[in-house]
């Protein structure tokens, strides 16, 4: 599958891996690079560049980061820079900063920014740790939540991955606030494409590959990598508390090299 660089609205995006070409063609002036593993990349002294090395585990704390790198994010769109937020996929660390961004900034609940997001980027699927700190960020911001755990076969699992018949009062709809509508988003958000899906469907696969840019140029050998972010640590998903660390020391591109 090649999703390359996802547009989540006017300015900002959304990937795995690319390359630095691929980058730079978009026209990119802002990255946020948020995991252990991608390198950071030189792309020159016109783009602003931030590496935040964490893994993408449930048990991994990403809360901590949400508000500096949303204001980042504003920051950057309002001086008009391209800005795009990335991880190894574009699938759970990347996606859970843009969630974080869409609450904040464009004050739609967590349940409308993740079906928002998804109608934009298919494979976006925050693991359970992380949607479980958005469904506490979300709470912060507005004083309830949008998202619930529910008992399954398979465990406790966010209600925004499952398929449930019909609505009801758990399940809001999807209505997009006035001022991000028309020209700021590139397109309605598509609320109800995945009511009838099942959860097999519905929950992001345990082996997906994905291509991008970065890979085809830089590491033939290994084009393909398995995507376990979701069910790793599946027991701990459920835990009522994160690894709590300090924000790390983030690296700039004032630094590379």
């Amino acid at each position: 599958m090649m999703l390359g660089i996802t547009e989540v609205i006017d300015n900002l995006y959304i990937s795995g891996l690319e390359s630095t070409g691929t980058i730079l063609n978009k026209g990119i002036r802002s990255v946020i690079n948020i995991s252990s593993e991608c390198p950071m990349q030189d792309l020159g002294p016109t783009v602003d560049y931030e590496k935040i090395s964490i893994p993408d585990l449930p048990t991994t704390s990403i809360q901590p980061y949400f508000d500096r790198l949303t204001d980042r994010i504003d920051q950057s769109l309002r001086q008009g820079k391209k800005t795009l937020v990335h991880c190894y996929v574009g699938r759970s660390r990347s996606a859970s900063i843009i969630l974080a961004y869409l609450m904040k900034y464009k004050q739609m609940s967590l349940r409308e920014a993740f079906y928002y997001l998804r109608s934009r980027r298919p494979i976006i699927g925050p693991n359970f740790g992380f949607i479980k700190q958005l469904v506490a960020y979300e709470k912060s911001l507005f004083g309830s939540t949008t998202v619930s755990f529910v008992d399954t076969s398979f465990g406790s699992v966010p209600d925004i991955y499952l398929s449930i018949g019909g609505t009801s009062n758990s399940r809001r709809q999807t209505t997009l606030p006035v001022q991000i509508t028309n020209k700021t988003l590139p397109s309605s958000p598509r609320p109800n494409s995945f009511t009838n899906r099942s959860i097999i469907n519905t929950l992001p696969t345990q082996n997906t590959r994905i291509n991008s840019s970065y890979t085809n140029n830089n590491n033939n050998n290994n084009t393909y990598r398995s995507v376990n972010s979701l069910f790793n640590n599946s027991n701990n998903y459920n835990r009522s508390s994160f690894l709590h660390e300090p924000p790390e020391q983030t690296r700039f591109n004032s630094t590379i090299f």
